[in-house]
């Protein structure tokens, strides 16, 4: 079985965060491993308080992990302020340089979903933390993820349409991962995602699902990219396996509490074309 971590905030109400990424490392067949950046008090209407964890303990998670069990790939999520940001992309900047793991790690595959804002609106990244994110995070990264507003801001640009898309991928991928993939969910028209690399474009279609219980698909999507890499699909594959699994889970999604309804990870089978 493969090993897949996860690095990310935590979701009282399991729709997003760790929960979700751990029901998607399960549901796709790999074992979960957790880094806990954040502690939310969260429910499906927004979040109410956030409480960090110390860069301390978060760098002590990591040592833990990886001193003691192989990881196969890695989903980073919610890194809300520079300190943490410090911390982590230290850890995997040195990860094989002088430890007792030497040599285990070259070329560990990292997806990085760069969350900045909640479903509900509420900010989940400190403004000072881009652009230690972009030049400290972003050239450790094999997949880049942000939605169409986190690209913009990302990139302090407009956005508008699939072409804005395309300059928004080829713009991020200058800043070093290799493959980004600029989500479509805000798209007015059909869903369309751009994933691209240093040879080229690739548009990924979809269906939109007509429903409000969508909490929690960056997370989702990040971490099935995560496990699909894991278990040895190269990246493009990857990135087309966990769209068709995203929209199988919407299509499953439920209502829960008096906000926006959440995904159902564990949908049985889905296909390339679902």
């Amino acid at each position: 079985m493969r090993h897949i971590l996860t690095i990310a905030g935590s979701d009282s109400c399991a729709g997003a965060g760790v929960q979700a990424d751990l029901k998607t490392i399960s549901a796709l067949g790999s074992y979960g491993l957790t880094v806990i950046t954040a502690v939310t008090a969260q429910n499906t209407t927004g979040v109410q308080a956030v409480q960090e964890i110390s860069p301390q303990l978060i760098a002590a998670q990591l040592k833990a992990i990886f001193s003691d069990i192989r990881v196969d790939a890695v989903k980073i999520g919610m890194l809300s302020g520079p300190e943490i940001i410090e911390v982590v992309s230290r850890f995997f900047s040195s990860l094989h340089k002088g430890t007792s793991y030497a040599g285990r790690y070259t070329g560990l595959p990292i997806v990085l979903d760069p969350v900045m804002v909640a479903k509900s609106g509420d900010r989940l990244l400190q403004l000072e933390a881009i652009e230690m994110m972009k030049t400290e995070l972003f050239p450790l990264v094999r997949v880049l993820t942000p939605n169409i507003p986190e690209a913009e801001a990302l990139l302090d640009m407009r956005v508008a349409g699939i072409e804005d898309m395309k300059k928004a991928c080829g713009e991020l991928l200058k800043m070093g991962p290799d493959w980004v993939v600029v989500k479509g969910g805000h798209l007015q028209e059909e869903p369309v995602d751009v994933a691209g690399n240093a040879e080229g474009i690739h548009l990924i279609g979809g269906k939109r699902v007509a429903t409000n219980n969508n909490h929690g698909t960056g997370c989702t999507l990040s971490s099935a990219i995560a496990a699909f890499i894991g278990q040895g699909d190269d990246e493009l594959i990857a990135i087309q396996k966990a769209r068709a699994y995203i929209q199988s889970c919407l299509k499953h999604g439920f209502k829960l509490g008096k906000g926006v309804g959440i995904l159902d990870h564990f949908t049985g089978k889905f296909t390339l074309n679902s």
